[in-house]
């Protein structure tokens, strides 16, 4: 590399100056988008008051306009060897000594490694560049993208650990444009296994049209030596957008005969998919990769709206909510350890309604059973050599989340564009980007031992003091696209992250930072207590075998040997605890008895076993739930059986039973409930139902107790029949309360809200069924929240009924069959309160019609978005239940949220007409 870096043209390699650099967005299309509201409880809103490490070494490194002249934006990422840090932004590579920041090599072109290759590696220079240090190998892999047919990936493999040194060069071509391109590199103790692994997005250019993603190998072993025969096995059409391979760092290899891995989120059901690429490299037809295997995680959303800076109201910046972050990070450690191989990722999630924080995840990967290390020495090379690798089958690893949280500061603030590695005490260094409307973009950092709370991160520092004093004004709003978190392979302990920042405002003059950090007790030999059979244990008294257990182990790192003395704290009033071994000799383990734990009172329980060596200690959490017994029959309350009247949507009340944990209601159209129409397992005492049922029909309804025990006894068998919506009941006359048709004008109606066209009164769109004046809004295609207001409306306090009634029309940007990207509702607010959404179960009619998507204020609520179909000749008229609001005075709130780009077929948006209150009042 000196020798063609010396001779290299003035300006090579700087075709992509001035622009944007290629990556397609596309929204994720989630299948049956059956999601939940996200669980914000569990995000991290506050302080834990401990500091994450201080900042160590931190240098500016390669920004615009050397990067690339004026293109965003800059791909930031880098990684660390044994004496050098190499960072490539965009189009350029510089290194720098990892030790000081000096630079030892100034910033060149990235196509400069296939300098005298020939082809499109040799004469583009695109970006999207990887670079990436093998530490098993001692070598460094450069790479970097092909955006014009023939479309490829350009990878160059070092012959020695010096980036200035000699390359191999290798051109892996694709029929397709392969988009947003990422590096992991696997290698086993077997080597059969070994790979340099590769995702793309792969996109049709014309018409533009997303194909998938490819997870990709390239033969590792053969490219280390140049071997021109080096294969390449790609997989493919994946509905993965954002997928990452997991790269393996650090100096462990991981257990012989172990697939490479692939992962990614599904928001859809809040888990990760995991892919195992098997590879054959003797015949690489014969690789296979796996149906995805899930593993479950918390709910969240993905934060799919743009990041707000400081002073630049028209350029907020990409999110990247579609992607599980550059780079998924593994380590392998010793079968003794605490885990065999951890794997951290990270990507950005609604941390509150309205703002983004960094998801992070911490997986175990273990082999189902551990690989035999070498055959017998006779086996050898020439009888007396070095013994041979037992060949071990492929093996895939079982996942399993050890620790999750999301860091989401409740101060106002985005965190997002996310980096995160693992060290060798599995402490966890993440890096971020923040910003608000109120701040410039800063580089951030946080980080946890193994040892802290779990789901928490300690508070962050920052890498940019007084001198991230911009934003980035252009429009565009390119903002990374990714970031990088990286591990010294010397100490394994030094954390270095790298991303951009701006030192003063302008539209494409980023600069970008190397930062490091460490724990100081890193290295040095420790132990964790670690549960390897489930923490949570569930009994039944009457049925229990025996008392409780749990196994823990003393899992090792570093070299930690000793006696680990194991001690129960806060274990359950009347039980003690036994330990079939104690002290335990680390790495050792030991059963742990509940002594009584079967014949204790019902409840939940909570516990831990503390091991204390030395100065050490470690403890590992247990929790226990008791039933004593099936639980009794319930005694159904309301509707009284046989009643006559009742709603379609009616609430079912019973009597609570001792013992019981939950109760499964159903609901039959027959007294053998041959025909369940609707039903819900609840942990309260009542459940409306949330499917209309059909008018003046009779149902029977009935619920069943549950515990550990398993299924209680069932109640009798209740009855009703169902009335006719807006039919008051015997006793009682429909009054009405209020009423517009919208022709005299607004009449104390109000607007509300922010973004785009708002709420306005207009002639009724074609094709709508409506007719005359209605108040209707557009579907807005930039991102918006408004709201049409009613005047107050005084319900009597003597309303046995009351129910709301309009026609209407809504239509907007529909997420699959069942989602909304952007979607229409309503809410009602009592008196001086808050508004508050209402639920489908008060929908008679017309019920809300896909689940909103991640990414809207509203997100995870249920609305309108579909047209209705076929074209209707006429209004659709929606019935609403305001049961519960007798004796207030209440306002209606119609509301329509959109995000930034997209509307639906005209006509669309959400338009309303002749609307009224009544309620059944006691005949006089």
């Amino acid at each position: 590399m000196r020798d063609i870096i010396r001779n290299l043209p003035r300006n090579y390699g700087t075709e992509n100056e001035g622009t944007v650099i290629p990556n397609i967005f596309i929204k994720p299309q989630s299948p049956a988008n059956a999601w939940t509201v996200p669980d914000y409880s569990g995000v991290q809103r506050a302080p834990t008051g401990t500091p994450a490490p201080t900042l160590g070494l931190a240098f500016n490194a390669i920004g615009n306009p050397t990067a690339c002249g004026g293109c965003i934006p800059p791909d930031t990422n880098g990684d660390v060897s044994d004496q050098h840090y190499i960072q490539w932004v965009n189009s350029k590579w510089a290194v720098y000594d990892k030790s000081t920041g000096a630079v030892i090599q100034a910033p060149t072109a990235g196509n400069s490694f296939f300098a005298g290759f020939g082809g499109k590696c040799q004469t583009t220079n695109s970006g999207d560049p990887i670079a990436l240090w093998d530490a098993q190998a001692k070598r460094w892999v450069m790479s970097q993208f092909v955006t014009s047919a023939p479309f490829a990936q350009c990878v160059a493999v070092s012959t020695t650990s010096d980036p200035l040194g000699t390359y191999y060069r290798y051109e892996f071509n694709w029929p397709n444009f392969g988009d947003y391109p990422h590096m992991g590199i696997w290698t086993e103790e077997n080597h059969r296994q070994n790979a340099y692994l590769l995702t793309t997005h792969e996109f049709q250019t014309s018409p533009q049209a997303f194909l998938g993603a490819a997870m990709i190998a390239m033969e590792r072993d053969k490219m280390l030596v140049g071997d021109p025969t080096a294969a390449m096995v790609r997989f493919p059409g994946f509905d993965a957008y954002g997928v990452q391979a997991i790269h393996l760092s650090g100096l462990k290899e991981a257990p012989g005969g172990t697939c490479p891995t692939f992962v990614h989120f599904d928001f859809s059901a809040s888990n990760y998919r995991f892919w195992d690429m098997c590879l054959d490299w003797t015949t690489p037809a014969n690789s296979t990769i796996s149906a995805p295997n899930t593993v479950a995680s918390s709910s969240f959303f993905p934060f799919f709206d743009s990041i707000p800076q400081l002073n630049a109201a028209s350029a907020d910046l990409d999110s990247f909510g579609s992607n599980t972050m550059y780079r998924a990070t593994a380590r392998a450690f010793s079968k003794d350890a605490p885990t065999r191989i951890s794997l951290v990722i990270n990507h950005v999630v609604q941390g509150s309604a309205l703002n983004a924080g960094v998801k992070w995840l911490h997986f175990n990967l273990q082999p189902a059973v551990e690989p035999v290390g070498v055959t017998d020495r006779i086996f050898g090379d020439g009888y007396e050599g070095t013994p041979l690798p037992t060949v071990v089958p492929q093996t895939v690893m079982t996942k399993t989340l050890l620790d999750e949280g999301t860091y989401a500061i409740a101060d106002g603030q985005n965190r997002w564009m996310g980096g995160i590695a693992i060290d060798a005490n599995q402490n966890i260094g993440l890096g971020f980007s923040k910003s608000s409307a109120t701040i410039n973009p800063q580089i951030m950092y946080t980080a946890r031992k193994a040892t802290d709370a779990p789901g928490t991160m300690r508070d962050e520092q920052t890498c940019t003091a007084g001198i991230a004093n911009g934003s980035q004004t252009d429009a565009a709003g390119r903002w990374g696209d990714y970031s990088s978190m990286s591990v010294d392979p010397v100490d394994q302990c030094t954390f270095y992250f790298t991303t951009e920042y701006y030192a003063t405002s302008s539209a494409r003059n980023f600069s970008t930072r190397v930062c490091t950090f460490k724990f100081p007790d890193c290295g040095t030999p420790d132990f964790l207590l670690v549960n390897e059979s489930p923490k949570r244990v569930e009994v039944c008294s009457a049925t229990a075998a025996g008392d409780p257990t749990w196994t823990v182990r003393a899992g090792v790192l570093n070299g930690f040997t000793g006696p680990v003395t194991l001690t129960e704290v806060g274990i359950p009033g009347g039980t003690s605890a036994s330990f079939s071994a104690n002290p335990i000799a680390a790495p050792g383990s030991s059963v742990v008895t509940l002594v009584n734990g079967a014949s204790i009172a019902a409840g939940e329980y909570t516990f831990s076993v503390d091991g204390v060596s030395g100065p050490l200690t470690r403890s590992a959490s247990m929790s226990l739930g008791v039933s004593t017994a099936a639980a009794g029959a319930p005694t159904l309350t309301s509707p009284a059986n046989n009643a006559t009247g009742i709603k379609i949507l009616p609430t079912l009340s019973w009597a609570a039973v001792a013992g019981a944990l939950d109760y499964t209601v159903q609901v039959a159209s027959d007294a053998g409930f041959a025909n369940i129409v609707a039903s819900a397992t609840v942990s309260t005492t009542s459940w409306k139902v949330s499917t209309a049922l059909n008018q003046s029909t009779q149902y029977f309804w009935r619920v069943t107790p549950n515990n550990y025990c398993g299924t209680g006894t069932t109640s009798t068998v209740f009855a009703f029949t169902t009335g006719v919506i807006g039919q008051c009941p015997s006793g009682t006359t429909l009054t009405s309360l209020f009423s517009d048709n919208f022709q005299s004008g607004t009449n104390g109606w109000t607007t509300a809200g922010t973004g785009a066209s708002n709420w306005g009164q207009v002639t009724a769109p074609a094709n709508t069924g409506l007719s005359t004046t209605v108040w209707g809004i557009i579907n807005n295609e930039t991102t918006s929240d408004r709201g049409l207001i009613s005047p107050t409306i005084n319900i009597p306090g003597s309303a046995a009924e009351v129910y709301l009634t309009y026609e209407t029309y809504h239509s907007f940007e529909t997420d699959g069959p069942t989602g909304c990207w952007d979607n229409g509702t309503i809410d009602i607010k009592a008196g001086a309160g808050a508004f508050t959404y209402v639920e489908n179960s008060r929908l008679f009619t017309d019920p809300y019609d896909g689940l909103v998507s991640a990414g809207e204020a509203n997100a995870g609520a249920l609305g309108w978005c579909h047209a209705p179909s076929p074209v209707p000749t006429s209004p659709r008229v929606s019935v609403v239940d305001l049961e519960g609001y007798a004796g207030q005075s209440v306002q209606l709130r119609f509301r329509a949220v959109t995000d930034s780009n997209t509307a639906a077929p005209s006509p669309n948006g959400f338009y309303i007409d002749n609307l009224k209150v009544e309620t059944c009042q006691p005949t006089p």
